[in-house]
C-alpha cells in the first residue's frame, strides 16, 4: 500500500479497510478499530464477512460484487454487528484500488434508528403498535401474488368488537383502549408470527393466515374467538369483550376476498356474535 495513502488512512476519521480482490483485508485503520470493536490483528487477513450481521438479502451482496468488478463504486448502508454482537449502521463507500479494494464507512446507527421510528410510526397503530390498514393492504397484496405465483392458499379475516360502542360509552375511552389493547395482544398469541394481525378501524381488525386453507383455517379463528371471549381487568372492573369474525379462504383467484370476510363478519354479528363465519 501506498506511504502517503496510508497516512492519509490513518489520519482519516472515517473507518477505513483495504482488501485484495479476494476481499482479505490487508489494512484497518484506527477508526475502524473503534467502529467496529475488532482489533487491526482480529480483522487483517479475515474478510468483511465477519461484520456480516445476517439481516441483508443475497442480492444486496450480489449488486455490491456487480459494481465492484465492473470497476464502479458501492455505495450503501450497511447494517453490520460489532465484536460483541451489537448492531449498527454503516454509511459505506466501496472503491477499487490498485489490485484491490478499499472502503471508507461512517457510523450513522442513531440516523438510521430514528429513520426506522419514523417509518414503525407511519406502517404501524399508535394504540396497540399493530400494523394499520395501509401496512395491512400492502401485506394483502403480497399474500395474493404469492398464493398465485406459488399455487397456495390463505385466509383473510375480518374481526369487529361485539357492542364495543355501548361498553366505550359505558366505561369511558380508556376503558375501551384497554380492551383493544387486550383484543390486539390475545389476537396477536393465537397466530404465528408469519401471520398478520392488523387494526384497521376504530374496533375492527384484519388479519391474514398464510398457507391456512379452508380446512385448517376453523381451528385458528376458533382459538381466536376463545382467547378474546373473557373479560378484560381494568381498574378493579372486569370489561365485557368478545369479537365477530368473518373469514375468507384463497382458493386460487382473488374473488374480492376482503369483502366476502367483511360480509361474513356481519353474519356473525346477526348471529349473536362471539363467533366465527367462514
Amino acid at each position: 500500500m501506498d506511504e502517503h495513502f496510508r497516512r492519509f488512512a490513518d489520519e482519516c476519521p472515517d473507518a477505513v479497510m483495504v482488501t485484495d480482490r479476494n476481499a482479505r483485508i490487508g489494512y484497518v485503520n484506527a477508526a475502524c478499530e473503534r467502529l467496529t470493536g475488532y482489533a487491526a490483528a482480529d480483522l487483517i487477513g479475515g474478510t468483511p464477512a465477519v461484520l456480516k450481521s445476517g439481516t441483508h438479502e443475497a442480492d444486496f451482496y450480489r449488486e455490491l460484487w456487480a459494481a465492484l468488478q465492473a470497476g464502479r463504486e458501492f455505495r450503501a448502508v450497511f447494517r453490520n454487528r460489532r465484536k460483541d454482537g451489537e448492531l449498527y449502521y454503516e454509511e459505506k463507500i466501496i472503491r477499487p484500488l490498485g489490485a484491490g479494494f478499499v472502503s471508507f464507512g461512517r457510523d450513522v446507527t442513531e440516523r438510521a434508528r430514528e429513520l426506522e421510528k419514523l417509518a414503525h410510526a407511519a406502517t404501524h397503530d399508535s394504540l396497540t403498535d399493530l400494523p394499520n390498514r395501509g401496512l395491512f393492504l400492502d401485506r394483502y397484496g403480497q399474500a395474493l401474488r404469492h398464493a398465485a405465483r406459488h399455487d397456495e392458499t390463505f385466509t383473510v379475516a375480518i374481526m369487529d368488537l361485539d357492542r364495543f360502542r355501548d361498553a366505550n360509552n359505558r366505561f369511558g375511552h380508556a376503558a375501551g383502549d384497554a380492551v383493544l389493547r387486550a383484543v390486539a395482544q390475545r389476537t396477536r398469541s393465537c397466530v404465528r408470527d408469519a401471520d398478520t394481525v392488523a387494526r384497521v378501524g376504530g374496533d375492527e381488525f384484519a388479519l391474514i393466515l398464510s398457507g391456512t386453507g379452508q380446512a385448517d383455517a376453523p381451528a385458528v379463528l376458533q382459538k381466536i374467538v376463545a382467547a378474546n371471549a373473557a373479560p378484560v381487568p381494568f381498574e378493579g372492573r372486569e370489561l365485557p369483550a368478545s369479537v365477530s369474525v368473518g373469514a375468507c379462504a384463497y382458493r386460487g383467484k382473488d374473488d374480492d376476498l376482503l369483502k366476502q370476510a367483511d360480509l361474513k363478519m356481519y353474519e356473525a354479528k346477526r348471529a349473536g356474535g362471539n363467533r366465527y363465519v367462514l
